[in-house]
């Protein structure tokens, strides 16, 4: 593998804890890896730039997936698994949340699990897709951890999202934060007075998500954060779901495990 690869899946797993641990530096850039990408601007509702880079495929696409991070890190730890789509023949856009990378300044307590202001900064990123590819027929969003249960939410609730690959998303924010405080004595805190039916999957699948055609949830066999029992639960809230379940996986691990099986869910799920 070449060896800055290497080190940026060694970075991406090296911050895989469940508490926010924002890094603002890129260590490295899709451009040495020889992509097409631009780096891009994104204007959230409340008034926020955040950063962002858009992959091209080769050729003209009417498809495109956003992906969210864990909310460890930042959107650089992505740069594999976003070449992966773009072979697919996805446009493929890549952002922090506010506080993170090259995103404008935001005060990030490290002992929260996330922030309900996240919701607002991946709708900045849907509504960049919405103008960038006005003719799209095909929208997608992936995430992991954090970014994963943000996904399920937020795309739950807006109707150009057709489809999601969720890997260890949490199904409510009690029932991590519980899990969390079980498994590892860590109590990591939540937002207050947030709108359940926008930020927590379990809500937002059984009121709303009828338009998504496809759900694709990852989870590890051996997790003790995002449990097999929960994402089955999660599964039941609608049609057209699959489960890849990692043997040996856990949240931090189930891209490593098998990265030749982990792109062949996606791309099965992304044909």
């Amino acid at each position: 593998m070449n060896k800055v690869l290497l080190f940026a899946v060694c970075v991406l797993f090296a911050h895989q804890s469940l508490a926010l641990d924002p890094v603002r530096e890129y260590a490295v850039l899709p451009k040495e890896f020889g992509i097409d990408y631009e780096e891009v601007n994104l204007r959230t509702d409340d008034g926020l730039t955040l950063k962002g880079w858009l992959y091209k495929p080769r050729e003209q696409s009417a498809k495109a997936v956003i992906l969210s991070h864990s909310g460890q890190g930042n959107m650089a730890d992505l740069i594999e698994l976003a070449s992966n789509f773009v072979t697919l023949g996805y446009y493929v856009l890549t952002y922090d949340y506010r506080g993170f990378g090259e995103s404008d300044d935001f005060d990030i307590n490290p002992n929260f699990y996330i922030y309900a202001q996240f919701e607002n900064d991946l709708h900045a990123a849907i509504n960049y897709i919405n103008r960038y590819l006005s003719r799209a027929r095909t929208l997608h969003l992936w995430g992991v951890g954090m970014g994963a249960g943000l996904s399920l939410a937020v795309g739950a609730n807006r109707t150009e999202v057709n489809g999601i690959i969720a890997d260890s998303p949490y199904t409510t924010l009690d029932a991590v934060q519980s899990s969390l405080a079980s498994a590892t004595g860590k109590n990591v805190l939540l937002p207050l007075g947030f709108n359940r039916l926008a930020l927590e999957p379990q809500y937002a699948l059984d009121e709303k998500g009828d338009h998504l055609e496809a759900i694709l949830f990852i989870v590890g066999q051996d997790d003790e954060i995002y449990t097999q029992r929960d994402i089955r639960r999660l599964a039941r809230l609608q049609r057209g779901t699959s489960i890849y379940s990692v043997r040996g996986g856990t949240y931090k691990t189930n891209f490593l495990v098998d990265k030749h099986r982990y792109f062949e869910e996606i791309r099965r799920f992304a044909r």
